[in-house]
């Protein structure tokens, strides 16, 4: 399955699993491309990394635990760079 057919998946699933705000994306590292969620409640992260870990074993995933609001501070600043 393509990287952004497994982002796409994620994004719709990820309510049922998280009540705060977040985000997916595609990033890169020195280790290779990988999937990051971005998550601001951090109250299941850990059951989030098992969950799509396990469904999508043929990708690398990362999950981020942000401060609460940065993820609307990432969005404000794009749309003021734009």
């Amino acid at each position: 399955m393509r990287r952004e057919d497994v982002v796409e998946l994620i994004k719709v699933d990820l309510p049922d699993h998280t009540d705060g705000a977040f985000d997916v994306k595609i990033e890169s590292d020195d280790g290779g491309t990988h999937i990051t969620i971005l998550i601001e409640d951090h109250t299941n992260s850990q059951q989030i990394l098992k969950a799509f870990g396990d469904r999508f074993s043929d990708q690398r995933i990362i999950v981020a635990k942000v401060p609460e609001g940065y993820l609307d501070y990432l969005r404000s600043s794009r749309r003021q760079s734009d």
